[in-house]
């Protein structure tokens, strides 16, 4: 008789933790099945994210410990302190999804900026940028699966004395439907806008080629296409080369540029001199904009008062460095989002 209550008092304890276990269980899947029904889509330009190793295979020399700019192991620290500061900023709902980054210098400095994340995961190839500046695409599993990726190539044979950065493509499952992601940083205004301009106008024709090839499979196919671009959205080589539809109508293929407003709103995500340049951007294809899976809801330019020089609304961007000077900031530019609802 006594076995026989000590069994039922055991049974009783047992029954009780499997139904807590149970109801545990059943309210972390809820929680995580309302959290995954939105999701972020991020770009960010780093401003130089450089490690304080000699590179032979590129001109890093600036960014030594013994360089002009003094890259020391202090400021690569604070560097990626800051730059995680930010991802985690734009992750603070647990619905950052996917960050496309520029200016990266290698698969190590990312490795080193997510030593203690187990969120994200790297999609990087070296490129042929003789400064060694990269673009990269970091993913959360728990939203997006990979399925191919490469590196674009350009055809110099037209123009040898032309460099244009790799697009970085990336193919993958964003819930339950494919995407295809392209990564861009086109050619900078250092010498000039209207000199430049042609390579902006290369790289946007180089752009729309990988889309047509994306487009030509299916034109349903979704397209995301982020980057810093040097040119805002109604600049030449966006408008027209691109063929950018400000209004959600239009066939499946064409790209819609959510960011047009808020550069006619006066706003940026670069500041020169007095002047706001919207340079980031995050478009989207209109397959995206009418998907019964997911639709998109919202474009922003992720700007809180700390990413302000001096948490000052009137300055620019926190930068790492102005000229050669060291500002310890974050970076140049403001990084971009949009979001997507199941």
């Amino acid at each position: 008789m006594k076995c026989m209550n000590i069994s039922a008092i055991l049974l009783f304890f047992v029954s009780l933790l499997s139904f807590s276990c149970s109801y545990r269980t059943e309210t972390v899947n809820k929680s995580a099945k309302t959290a995954a029904t939105t999701c972020r889509i991020g770009f960010y330009n780093t401003e130089n994210l450089f490690d304080i190793y000699d590179d032979k295979h590129s001109n890093d020399n600036d960014f030594l410990p013994l360089g002009k700019l003094k890259w020391t192991a202090d400021r690569y620290d604070v560097k990626l302190k800051h730059i995680k500061e930010v991802i985690d900023g734009l992750n603070d709902l647990s619905t950052l999804a996917l960050i496309g980054m520029s200016e990266v210098e290698n698969k190590e400095v990312l490795e080193d900026l997510l030593k203690n994340d187990t969120t994200f995961q790297i999609i990087h190839y070296n490129s042929s940028d003789r400064r060694g500046i990269d673009v990269c695409l970091l993913y959360n599993p728990a939203y997006f699966t990979p399925l191919t990726s490469y590196l674009s190539s350009f055809d110099k044979s037209n123009d040898p004395e032309l460099f244009l950065r790799e697009v970085l493509v990336v193919k993958g499952v964003l819930w339950n439907d494919t995407v295809h992601v392209l990564v861009n940083h086109w050619p900078s205004r250092r010498e000039g806008e209207e000199k430049s301009e042609t390579k902006r106008i290369a790289a946007a024709m180089l752009t729309q080629e990988i889309i047509d090839s994306i487009i030509q499979v299916n034109p349903s196919n979704n397209i995301l296409l982020m980057g810093d671009f040097n040119d805002q959205p109604s600049d030449k080589s966006m408008s027209v080369m691109l063929n950018l539809k400000t209004t959600k109508k239009g066939k499946d293929g064409e790209l819609i540029n959510p960011f047009k407003a808020l550069q006619e709103a006066g706003e940026g995500t670069c500041k020169y001199k007095h002047d706001w340049f919207l340079f980031d951007q995050i478009l989207i294809s209109n397959s995206i904009s009418n998907k019964k899976g997911f639709q998109f809801t919202d474009a922003e330019i992720y700007h809180p008062e700390w990413l302000y020089y001096k948490n000052d609304l009137k300055s620019g961007p926190f930068r790492s460095y102005l000229g050669n000077t060291y500002y310890g900031g974050y970076s140049d530019h403001f990084p971009v989002y949009i979001e997507l609802k199941k």
